[in-house]
């Protein structure tokens, strides 16, 4: 495994900050590994996969569905009260 930094616009920045460790390290390997492939990411299962993992680690319905680019109501039975 190999380690990579990255530099970040403000805003970005500050919505990346609201995600949690394992998250962060989850979105980046495998959003790299997608674009490298010529694919998005997430599609499929995997949208829906990763916005329960981010709603029951607590990160906020905006962040996930921008994310995601589902709707709250999607997972919203997932997030943390």
């Amino acid at each position: 495994m190999q380690t990579l930094t990255i530099e970040l616009e403000e805003p970005t920045a500050k919505l990346w900050n609201k995600l949690p460790q394992e998250a962060k390290q989850h979105l980046t390997s495998n959003a790299i590994a997608a674009i490298l492939k010529g694919e998005l990411y997430p599609t499929g299962t995997d949208q829906l996969e990763l916005a329960i993992d981010l709603a029951e680690a607590g990160v906020e319905p905006e962040i996930i569905s921008k994310l995601t680019r589902l709707s709250p109501d999607s997972f919203e039975s997932f997030l943390k009260k």
